[in-house]
């Protein structure tokens, strides 16, 4: 999908590639942010991600085409002062920076991806100065405080920074119609927010990648992968493998990710006695990943039941379809109102003995992992980053144009 979005340059008269920055509060350069870099750049746009800098991180260099700048700002996890603070330095940083560059050579549109929401007005002095700001909204800022500390302040006012910013921003993306929903319940129009659900590029994802010469017959892998957070069930997970331990034989759950709740499921793991049972990869390098992946039998989506799960897919979903496994998740609204049990195996969010049952199920049947992982890859193709590549790059061609971008959306839609 490549639009004429060329324009002339102020006194070459040579064509201009427009210039796209995207911003994100992270110090690694994500497959979600990959993937809409690519897409841009493929699309004709001169793209610039900004990005926190980890140690022995370069200042700048070009991946595929796309110039990475990482700035002098880490996240300490220590406090929430601490956190506070470096949010802080980050808006400031990203703020200057962005306006400086704008004045020496202007953006089209600056793109950033939340978390925190605050951050999109970082982009103040190029929108005054013509520039488009799209939000990607990528999680409720609002629910997941009410998920973490309960109703209260917190979340009220991280509901009012929300509507504020997407008053700000001339347009906004988000991750699921039911996200989109609630903003609108809350406040905001409707017509601009476009909805773009996860799940990776899956040439980003496999490319170059060779999967492993033999897979064991002795084992049923299970995997679980991603964020170790409360949230996010890995706890379940380690109940329901308790639960199996003597019954399923070659069972083997691996778990691979990094959080706040990655030590205690490193403790968790002894505890209950499966050690022979559970392996616990930690953080592992995107190939890694890729090798695990090729050799699981089933992947699991383990989110508990919060304010905050029931407005989100999670991108490991995908990540399962991609290589051919089936997929047992708990039921949430998000995912159940979109794909019904003939792709996805659910269970009752937090039920290890449902949780169980469900694992129990696959292994016993062999016609109901292969209907599960066929049906995925049938929502992949329907759902997946093709199809919604081409909403995304709709976006920017309603803004960089003049037409309303939810007429440009639906427009998208019908395109092979």
């Amino acid at each position: 999908m490549r639009r004429a979005w060329r324009k002339r340059g102020r006194s070459s008269g040579r064509a201009e590639r427009p210039r796209v920055c995207i911003v994100r509060q992270l110090d690694h350069y994500e497959l979600p942010i990959r993937r809409e870099a690519e897409a841009l750049a493929a699309a004709g746009f001169d793209v610039e991600v900004i990005l926190m800098r980890r140690p022995g991180a370069p200042r700048r260099e070009v991946v595929d085409g796309v110039e990475i700048t990482t700035v002098r700002v880490s996240l300490r996890k220590r406090t929430k002062l601490h956190y506070v603070f470096d949010y802080g330095r980050f808006f400031a940083v990203v703020a200057v920076t962005l306006a400086w560059r704008h004045l020496h050579r202007r953006y089209a549109v600056i793109q950033v991806n939340t978390m925190p929401d605050l951050l999109v007005l970082a982009a103040v002095v190029p929108k005054l100065l013509g520039a488009r700001v799209v939000a990607y909204m990528h999680e409720p800022s609002p629910e997941l405080a009410e998920t973490l500390f309960g109703p209260g302040l917190v979340s009220r006012s991280l509901a009012r920074i929300e509507q504020l910013v997407l008053r700000f921003a001339d347009h906004a993306i988000t991750v699921t119609e039911q996200l989109k929903q609630r903003y609108v319940e809350r406040g905001a129009r409707g017509d601009r927010i476009t909805v773009v659900l996860n799940g990776a590029d899956p040439e980003t994802r496999v490319g170059g990648w060779t999967p492993p010469a033999t897979r064991s017959a002795q084992k049923f892998t299970v995997i679980c992968h991603g964020a170790i957070e409360d949230r996010y069930g890995q706890h379940t997970l380690l109940e329901a493998a308790r639960i199996l331990r003597g019954e399923l034989p070659g069972l083997e759950v691996v778990l691979a990710g990094r959080g706040k709740r990655a030590d205690q499921i490193a403790q968790m793991i002894p505890a209950l006695g499966l050690e022979d049972v559970v392996r616990f990869e930690g953080w592992v390098t995107h190939e890694r990943l890729n090798d695990l992946l090729g050799a699981a039998d089933v992947g699991v989506v383990a989110q508990t039941a919060s304010p905050y799960s029931h407005l989100v897919h999670t991108n490991k979903m995908v990540d399962y379809w991609i290589f051919g496994l089936p997929v047992i998740a708990s039921r949430l609204r998000a995912v159940s109102e979109v794909y019904d049990d003939t792709v996805i195996e659910f269970y009752d969010p937090g039920d290890a003995q449902d949780l169980a049952r469900a694992i129990r199920r696959l292994h016993d049947d062999p016609r109901r992992r292969e209907e599960l992982a066929l049906n995925g890859r049938r929502a992949q193709e329907q759902y997946g980053w093709r199809v919604q590549q081409r909403t995304y790059l709709a976006v920017y061609d309603a803004l960089l144009n003049g037409r309303p971008p939810d007429a440009a959306v639906v427009a998208a839609a019908g395109e092979p």
